[in-house]
């Protein structure tokens, strides 16, 4: 079973440090003859791993933090050093506080390095040694540097540059770490230019999933592909950021997303990003205009890949460099007077979409008239052509537009189904004049299908060229999806009937023939507006996971698996390879709950008592963590605590 919060406490503050500050000043310790090579150790490391912005150093064998001390006048770290002999942490405070830094850059604690420390795993980005420099000993575990170090992207590298006064062999450095129990590979450099150094690079965990869409993926599946969940887990971090600056829970605010350790937050007109591994605050964008809301009825509004995040605000589509947070370019919609709607990025390809100016929800401002409470009765935010950019030189690839419908009409296109394999767009449009006409966008699925209009249309993704257009008929009144995965596509929605009902379409995505349907997949309940009609499929596998049913998604046969009951309706769900995660009913609440499939109804468990995600997809299980923004922002029930929190599997 998960370890309670409570006992988690105490642990989590000896691991995670939040430190901010200014850089110091130089100058902090005395000339001699360590002082060339702190400076000529600290510039290889950071020349080597490039890694100058924000996040967290973990310094073995600190001494007097001269090393430390060096690293943050060349980065924007923020550095935790161990030191076993007191009266050395006792002098570098005392010289760090002259300095200002300590406590604000730079913390040095006492404890024994020949143990296991009582750090949490993955606690830094970059882990390395003064006692190499200083004394020519290892100190410590070679083990325990690796644990420190965070997946996807962490490094340990230790060893000296030339000229240090007393000189670590290499067989010695080798033995050392061969014996260490080190988990991972690790390479030396030695030459006469720069020394002595072994550096570990820590890859990626083994099946560890990503979110880099609004449902997912390309294929709007719900499901990150994480394979490393288990029932057991406990808190690894908790902290920053707060409440306060995430848009209120019941306005349905865009996911969160995941890749390569960086955790992109959305946030009121800003997108904000972490380190998912120990909470470091990496940076924070302010853009305006850009915090989409009413998620349901629209498409995520950035996307993320391994170098940069893609923030579509308004006419602008802000390139983000992943690293640093600064915006390096901005592209435009081909077409001027329209807004940048649908926003994915894969490989060298940036896709996007044009829309009428204003057509999408941006935070609270915007639904005055409108149903606040739960969204069931907003339009659906349409687009009026896709286009694809090089992303790196903005160069016009292609473009699909009213030229090229049928006869040349004009359509508007859904912007939560459009969705993409690996070679080919899929989308529904409509011709409907009256759908097409809309002055403001956002169009009523009744408009959207009225008439036989609705087509499903399937795009090659790199030329822009129609492959087939299908006529199909669509029940669909308050939301719609559209999904692809191993050759199929799922259509699903909601409409009214003596309750809310949601009803099935999946089509071979070769030639659009209708291959199952399931109409009429009752929530059992209308008679209040708590998201009853905005559920969306999982695909996991060839599996469909649904609030009220189960389906394999090549025949429709249904799987026989059920929700626990009692699963709040006004939360949906997104899954791992293994489990889905969803809120929980308690008190008039709902607590964050994870469910394994294999084990049904009554493996759900809570993740949190105290802790409620908001009324959409809020958790996420990537990067072998589960991770939960402070989503329930604007909460008034009886849970109370809104932290930012990372679970780890165990």
């Amino acid at each position: 079973m998960a370890k309670c919060m409570k006992c988690c406490i105490a642990v989590l503050f000896l691991g995670t440090i939040l430190l901010t500050g200014p850089a110091g000043a130089q100058g902090a310790y005395p000339v001699d003859g360590l002082t060339s090579s702190y400076e000529a150790a600290a510039q290889y490391i950071i020349d080597q791993t490039g890694f100058t912005g924000k996040g967290y150093c973990f310094v073995f064998g600190a001494g007097q933090g001269r090393l430390a001390y060096e690293l943050t006048a060349r980065s924007d770290l923020e550095i935790i050093g161990v030191e076993g002999d007191s009266s050395q942490v006792d002098i570098g405070r005392e010289i760090l506080l002259d300095e200002g830094v300590y406590g604000s850059k730079i913390t040095l604690h006492t404890g024994s390095l020949n143990s296991i420390l009582k750090y949490r795993d993955y606690s830094a980005v970059l882990v390395v040694s003064d006692s190499i420099i200083a004394n020519g000993t290892c100190t410590g575990y070679a083990s325990e540097m690796y644990r420190m170090a965070r997946p996807a992207g962490g490094v340990v590298l230790i060893g000296q540059p030339v000229g240090c006064p007393n000189v670590l062999s290499r067989t010695n450095l080798e033995a050392w770490l061969d014996a260490g129990g080190l988990n991972g590979s690790y390479s030396i450099v030695e030459n006469p230019t720069d020394g002595l150094w072994a550096r570990i690079d820590r890859g990626p965990l083994s099946g560890a999933g990503e979110w880099t869409m609004q449902w997912g993926n390309l294929g709007n599946t719900a499901c990150s592909g994480e394979e490393g969940i288990t029932d057991d887990w406990t808190v690894l971090w908790y902290g920053e950021p707060g409440p306060r600056v995430i848009a209120n829970r019941h306005s349905r605010g865009a996911t969160d997303q995941y890749k390569s350790g960086k955790w992109i937050i959305p946030g009121g007109d800003r997108v904000i990003c972490m380190d998912a591994y120990n909470g470091a605050r990496l940076w924070d964008l302010e853009v305006t205009d850009s915090s989409r809301i009413a998620i349901n009825h629209d498409c995520g509004w950035f996307t993320l890949d391994d170098d940069y995040v893609f923030v579509a605000a308004q006419d602008d589509c802000h390139k983000v460099d992943v690293e640093t947070g600064t915006i390096t370019d901005t592209y435009h919609p081909p077409t001027g007077g329209r807004d940048w709607g649908y926003v994915a990025v894969d490989g060298d390809l940036l896709y996007g979409s044009e829309q009428t100016t204003n057509a999408s929800v941006i935070i609270e401002y915007h639904l005055d008239g409108w149903n606040y409470s739960h969204l069931e009765y907003l339009p659906t935010v349409t687009s009026k052509a896709l286009f694809c950019r090089n992303r790196n030189t903005g160069a016009l690839i292609w473009t699909y537009d009213s030229s090229d419908g049928i006869g040349s009409n004009p359509f508007v296109i859904a912007n939560p189904t459009i969705c993409a394999d690996d070679d080919y767009f899929y989308f529904f449009e409509s011709y409907n004049p009256s759908a097409v006409s809309d002055s403001d966008g956002r169009v009523l699925l009744s408009d959207f299908t009225n008439g036989s209009n609705e087509y499903l249309v399937k795009l090659n993704r790199n030329t822009g060229v129609v492959q087939w257009r299908l006529q199909k008929e669509l029940t669909f009144q308050h939301d719609i999806y559209l999904s692809c995965a191993n050759g199929m596509l799922l259509a699903s929605g909601s409409r009214t009937s003596s309750y809310y009902v949601y009803d099935f379409r999946a089509y071979d995505a070769s030639d659009g023939s209708l291959v199952w349907s399931d109409d009429g997949i009752s929530s059992g309940k209308i008679s209040d507006n708590h998201g009853y009609h905005d559920k969306h499929p999982m695909i996991v596998g060839n599996n469909v996971y649904f609030k009220y049913k189960s389906y394999n998604l090549l025949t429709g046969s249904s799987l026989g698996f059920t929700w626990e009951l009692g699963t709040s309706h006004c939360a949906d769900s997104c899954a791992s390879m293994t489990h889905f995660f969803t809120r929980k009913v308690k008190s008039g609440g709902g607590g964050a709950t994870i469910t394994s499939f294999s084990g049904g109804a009554s493996s759900a468990q809570r993740l949190s008592e105290v802790i409620r995600p908001h009324c959409y997809i809020s958790m996420i299980p990537v990067g072998g963590l589960i991770l939960l923004p402070p989503f329930g922002s604007g909460c008034t029930c009886d849970l109370a605590l809104q932290p930012t929190i990372a679970w780890l599997p165990q």
